[in-house]
């Protein structure tokens, strides 16, 4: 039968008798193109560059207090100072997602098969010129270049660098709280080791802001506390003073009430200057407290076998599409009759 007559669309109705006759009559452009969509992903899938996979799992840690550090708190809380103790304030997935502890993975030193001795990431990835030697390029800037276009270069590479480490850096937190990072690098072991290198960052980075926040809070109270010792100092000096201008105040009743004002004064800084004692020794506390902020549940280990590419489902899918393209390039040449 001749295309030409065939008429797929008939009183507003697709003929699947006609649309098969037409594919049917067209089979051989199908298989063909089919076999071009197929054949590419297959060179995809043999080309593409296998990745390893590695996971950590961890929990963030709560720090429990109790006894007489838990009293102190709560009473150094109602005077509106926070002094510590309480749920970790840090988001793990954001600090695993920054830019601050991706740089570090950037520039420690991996140990790769590929390499005699340890690289950081940008030559690891060759990303100043894939094949030429990071050394080479070095010394050609020592020589060419001046300090600021060796800088920038370096700041290019490291943005080249972070932008391929987003892909390969996934962070999951699940509803019961449990947070997942994968790791994808060409090597498992790389992979394996980065995953484990995550851990301690995170815990390194906590501690450090821990620490400095508690260090201005104590240096806060600190500065508090010899304030309010200089004015009970001066309210205690002011009392003795009028105690001894006035030994006799029986039966005087204005003198009884400046006598009560000044002694309420003296008891309201001595129980404030009492409280900043009791959190200055919190402030210290805390100071020096190293808690990790996260649990490890599971470290990360090397993989068997590769992440990506998955050639069958590249493959399948090449297949599909190549069908879905040659059908649609029948039908339109079928629409041009």
């Amino acid at each position: 039968m001749n295309d030409n007559k065939i008429q797929i669309i008939k009183d507003d109705e697709i003929d699947l008798r006609a649309l098969f006759q037409v594919l049917w009559n067209d089979r051989k452009r199908i298989i063909q193109i089919t076999a071009v969509v197929t054949l590419m992903g297959v060179f995809y899938a043999l080309l593409a560059t296998p990745l390893y996979k590695s996971t950590i799992t961890m929990y963030p840690s709560g720090q429990v207090s109790g006894g007489q550090l838990s009293q102190l708190q709560g009473m150094a809380s109602t005077f509106g100072f926070d002094v510590g103790g309480g749920d970790p304030s840090f988001h793990i997935p954001d600090i695993v997602e920054s830019r601050r502890l991706k740089t570090e993975l950037i520039y420690h030193k991996w140990n790769s098969k590929e390499f005699d001795k340890p690289v950081n990431l940008i030559h690891y990835w060759e990303i100043p010129a894939a094949g030429i030697s990071l050394n080479l390029i070095n010394w050609i800037q020592t020589v060419f270049a001046s300090d600021t276009d060796s800088g920038d270069r370096t700041l290019k590479w490291e943005t080249s660098a972070l932008e391929k480490l987003d892909d390969r850096i996934y962070v999951n937190e699940g509803k019961s709280g449990l947070i997942t990072v994968e790791i994808l690098m060409e090597e498992s072991e790389i992979a394996a080791e980065m995953a484990n290198t995550i851990y301690p960052a995170i815990v390194d980075f906590t501690i450090e802001a821990h620490s400095k926040q508690a260090r201005l809070n104590r240096e806060f109270i600190e500065g508090r506390q010899i304030e309010v010792k200089e004015q009970l100092t001066e309210i205690e000096d002011a009392l003795k003073v009028f105690r001894e201008r006035n030994r006799s105040i029986m039966e005087s009743p204005q003198l009884q009430l400046e006598m009560e004002r000044l002694l309420r004064e003296v008891e309201i800084q001595t129980q404030v200057y009492i409280t900043l004692q009791q959190q200055y020794e919190l402030a210290r506390i805390e100071e020096v407290k190293e808690t990790p902020s996260v649990v490890i549940l599971d470290e990360g280990k090397a993989a068997v076998e590769k992440e990506k590419p998955k050639r069958k489902l590249i493959v399948i899918i090449a297949i599909f599409l190549g069908v879905i393209l040659s059908v649609i390039i029948s039908l339109f040449r079928q629409s041009l009759k």
